[in-house]
Formats: C-alpha cells, sequence, structure tokens
C-alpha cells in the first residue's frame, strides 16, 4: 500500500481498537453480571429478564437497516464535501426514528397486553413482568429518536466518541443496577436502570454528533422522502442480515419461552454466553470495516478493497478458530465454573456443555462470514448475502420449533435446529457467493485466508486440547491461565506463521508511524 492505504490501515486499526474497548467492555461487564443476576432473581425471574429483553431486543429491526445507510451516506457526502447532503440525511432520519418512536410505544402496550397468553410466564410472575414490559419498552421509545447518533459517529469514523458515550453510562449502569439488587430491588428497577441508561447514552452520542457538524442541526425543511426511500432501498439488505443475526441470538429464547418456560429460557441462555462473548468480540473487531470500503469505495480503490477483503477475514479467523475450540473442548468446565453452584440439579450442567459445543460450531462457521458482509455492505453489494442470511435465521426458528412443538427434543432439539442451516449457508453457500463477487478465487481464499489462517492457530488450539485432556480446569483461576496462554499463543503463533514480511512491516509502520500534517486534511481523513 502507498501512503493513503497507510493512513487508510492506520485508521481502521485505530477505530478497531476503539471498538475493541467499547465492545469488549461491553460483552465482559454483561458475561460477568449474567452469574449475579441468576443467583440473585433465580432461575425463573432470570427466565423472565431474559425473555423481554429478548423481544425488546427486536426494535432494532424498526429501523429497517437505515443506520447502515447513514453509516454508508456520511463517509461518500464527506469525500464530496456536500454539507447540504449531509444536513439532508440527519434531518430525514430524525423524522423517520420519530415515527418509529411511536410505534415502538404501540408496540409495547400490544406486548403488555397479551404477555401472558403468547408465553410461559408462572402466573405470579405475570404482574412484574407486564410492568417490566412497559418500563423498558417506553424508555426504549423515548431513546429512538437519537438513534441515528452513533451511526452519525460510525459514518465519521469516529469509534472513539461512540465508545466514550458508550462505556460512560455502561458502567453508571452497572453500579446502580448491582447497588438496587444487593438492596433487594428486583426486575422493575433493572429494567427502569437499564432503560434510562439507554436514553443517556443516545442523548450523549446526538451531543458529540452536533459538536462535530455544527452545521448540519436537523430541521423540517431538510426532511427529503426521496432521499430516504433511497436509504431504505440501501438499508433493507443490511436488515436483512441483521434480522438474520438477531432471530439466530433471540428467537430461541422465544420460542423455549413460548413452549416450555422460564426456567429452560435460563438454562438455554446461559449455556450460549460464551459464544454471545465471542460474537460481540469479533464484532468489535470488525465493525470498522463497513466505513472504511465505503470510503475507499467511494474513489474506486478497489485492490484495497480486496485486499481489506482477505485481510480481514484471516484475521477473523485468528480470533474465531482458538475461541470456538475453547469453548468446544472446555465448555462443559467452564459452564461448571461459571454457574455450577447455582443449580439445584448438577446434571443441566452436562446438557449445557453438549448445548455450547453445538452452538460454537454453527456460530463460529456464521462469524467466519461477518467480515465479508461487511465488505460488501460497503460497497452496497449485499443484498443476496442478507436474503441468505435471513433464510437461515428463518431456517432456525421453524427447526426450532418443529423440534419442541411436535417432537419434544427439547433445548437439544433447538441447538441443533440452529446449527443445521448455519451450516449450510454460512459453511457453504455464502463463502462461495462473496469469492464469487469479489473475483477471489478459491486457490487465493486457501492461500492467504485459510492456510495461514489455520497454522497461526494450530499451537494454540493443541495447547488448548492437550490442556483439556491432561488438566481440565476446575477454577477462574485456571479458566484464565487457559485464555490467557492460548491468546499469547495465538498471538505468538499469527506473527510467525500467519503473517508475511509485508504484513509484519506494515504492521510496524502503522504503530510507530507519527501521522504528518498532510495527513490530517487529505482525502481520507473524516472532517465536520
Amino acid at each position: 500500500m502507498g501512503k493513503e492505504g497507510i493512513t487508510t490501515s492506520k485508521r481502521l486499526i485505530h477505530n478497531t481498537l476503539f471498538n475493541l474497548v467499547r465492545l469488549v467492555s461491553n460483552a465482559v461487564i454483561a458475561f460477568i453480571l449474567v452469574r449475579f443476576f441468576f443467583g440473585r432473581l433465580g432461575e425463573l425471574k432470570y427466565g423472565v429478564w431474559v425473555l423481554i429483553a429478548s423481544i425488546f431486543h427486536y426494535r432494532t429491526l424498526l429501523s429497517m437497516g437505515l443506520n447502515s445507510s447513514i453509516n454508508r451516506y456520511i463517509p461518500v457526502y464527506l469525500a464530496k464535501d456536500d454539507t447540504r447532503g449531509i444536513q439532508r440525511i440527519i434531518s430525514t432520519s430524525l423524522f423517520f426514528f420519530s415515527l418509529l418512536a411511536v410505534v415502538l410505544a404501540l408496540l409495547t402496550l400490544v406486548i403488555c397486553y397479551n404477555l401472558a397468553s403468547w408465553f410461559e410466564i408462572k402466573p405470579e410472575l405475570v404482574g412484574d413482568a407486564r410492568k417490566l414490559v412497559l418500563v423498558v419498552g417506553l424508555c426504549f421509545a423515548v431513546a429512538m429518536p437519537l438513534q441515528l447518533s452513533s451511526a452519525v459517529l460510525s459514518g465519521l469514523q469516529r469509534y472513539d466518541i461512540v465508545g466514550l458515550a458508550e462505556i460512560l453510562p455502561l458502567l453508571l449502569r452497572t453500579v446502580i443496577v448491582v447497588v438496587l439488587l444487593l438492596r433487594g430491588y428486583g426486575l422493575i428497577a433493572m429494567g427502569l436502570t437499564y432503560g434510562m441508561s439507554e436514553i443517556l447514552m443516545r442523548v450523549l452520542q446526538f451531543g458529540f454528533a452536533r459538536k462535530l457538524l455544527p452545521n448540519s442541526s436537523p430541521s423540517l425543511t431538510n426532511i427529503d422522502l426521496k432521499l430516504l426511500r433511497e436509504m431504505l432501498a440501501y438499508g433493507v439488505n443490511t436488515f436483512l442480515y441483521a434480522m438474520g443475526a438477531i432471530i439466530i441470538y433471540k428467537a430461541s429464547d422465544l420460542v423455549i419461552g413460548a413452549l416450555i418456560g422460564t426456567a429452560e429460557v435460563s438454562q438455554f441462555s446461559i449455556a450460549a454466553a460464551g459464544v454471545l462473548l465471542l460474537s460481540q468480540l469479533l464484532q468489535a473487531f470488525s465493525a470498522a470495516i463497513k466505513p472504511a470500503v465505503s470510503d475507499l469505495d467511494a474513489r474506486n480503490e478497489h485492490t484495497h478493497v480486496k485486499e481489506i477483503a482477505l485481510l480481514t477475514q484471516k484475521y477473523s479467523l485468528l480470533a474465531i478458530i482458538p475461541g470456538g475450540c475453547f469453548l468446544i473442548a472446555m465448555g462443559r468446565e467452564f459452564l461448571w465454573v461459571y454457574v455450577g453452584d447455582r443449580f439445584e440439579d448438577p446434571t443441566l450442567i452436562d446438557t449445557m456443555g453438549v448445548i455450547l459445543a453445538i452452538l460454537a460450531v454453527a456460530h463460529c462457521l456464521r462469524l467466519a462470514q461477518h467480515s465479508n458482509f461487511l465488505v460488501l455492505v460497503g460497497r452496497g453489494e449485499h443484498r443476496i448475502f442478507g436474503i441468505f442470511a435471513a433464510l437461515g435465521a428463518l431456517l432456525c426458528v421453524l427447526g426450532a420449533v418443529i423440534s419442541v412443538k411436535f417432537f419434544n427434543w427439547g433445548l437439544l432439539g433447538v441447538a441443533w435446529s440452529n446449527f443445521l442451516p448455519m451450516v449450510l449457508i454460512s459453511g457453504l453457500i455464502l463463502p462461495i457467493y462473496f469469492n464469487w463477487k469479489m473475483k477471489i478465487s478459491a486457490r487465493d481464499s486457501v492461500l492467504r485466508v485459510w492456510r495461514p489462517a489455520l497454522l497461526g492457530c494450530l499451537p494454540s488450539v493443541a495447547l488448548i486440547v492437550l490442556w483439556k485432556y491432561l488438566s481440565p480446569p476446575d477454577s477462574w483461576v485456571e479458566i484464565g491461565g487457559v485464555v490467557f496462554t492460548a491468546m499469547v499463543v495465538t498471538v505468538a503463533g499469527s506473527w510467525l506463521l500467519s503473517l508475511d514480511t509485508i504484513e509484519r512491516k506494515r504492521f510496524v509502520r502503522i504503530f510507530e508511524r507519527k501521522p504528518r500534517a498532510s495527513a490530517a486534511g487529505s482525502a481520507t481523513e473524516p472532517g465536520p
């Protein structure tokens, strides 16, 4: 890469690091709180909490992928120095999200009214569950109009500000909710704390966005319905992929809550917690890809886009393979240390370990395609990818309903219902489609992605397997020892076996080289 490529790479790594801090903080705190919430609330109440959280996780689908459009249109208009276009984007998006706030408030009332008939909730918990729906849903509705702010900031490639605006409310929320539960408060107090923190986060992001774009204040005269149609036409393809991801993660909780019960919701969600953590870490690593690709694509830097596609998939695999191996090989030991003392029936941990292993394989295949999807989103060529992802998610739901309702296969049936569609679509169809779309030959894919990734991961995978059979971990200290050692070995193996000489030099240059004054005003630098 030349000077511009180095500048883009530097910004990509800079944004990735801030994404890692932001999303890893969120993921790790959520992961730790699972055990605390489960212990304070109990199996049934915690199941209600997970169930309602899963319901409102679908609120992001109301935007129909508009955030993705904002995230793409902002860097494109910046590259063209089109201030008027940016004003139209912000005003139009704020108008659309304000309408969605009304829709979400109405849906909240509908869910509250039908909650007891739609889900298997114990009668004594129905009252609190309905109140929780109202508190969470209405808080999210209040925050909805400002949802565009995070997309604007990411379009500006200011992931440092996005991270700051999320981490501060996250830390405050964590402290408050822990204190409340320790003092005997329950579900309603938790819901109010989470809802108010969402509002605070959106207000902070909106304030930062206004400061960065002082000449782009929203106004009624800048609302452009034609632009809205164009943005939704682009965003709907991202919507399909996002819908698939949310369905895959959350639909199982809803199916289990509707057909089995909230205790089983607790069991399945805890078994899947390790997979969710790995997914969030990978998404944090790859989130900055899309605006970088959009910027390069707007400048017809197609060679650099292809380079990013190959490298980010390889680097993703270097995280996915060891992480997935750990969950598969040591899933039972991990769950025993994590929540083993919280269950009255210890044999549940064995079943949950099997569920975790099944989900780990399926989701690792899906995550291997995540960076590919972001590359196509950045180029605006992700429609087919999104359709297949949504199709896979719908097959997961259909299989889960059939396995539980007609065959009574329980939680294991739900896990296998997730496994089979993801293997077919993420393991076979999507890789072939992406390589064809990007004009990447099978030989290039093997030699530049899979072969170096597997070589780099081989030492850490061998380490995890040997550790499992020679000395299975039975404490947090030992689990931490496995994870830390595997990470160190993965980094060393990646540096020695996965990266070529040019890549090593590039990383050294990126981290050592100070940005020049001319770079600050270059075309790759976003600005207000």
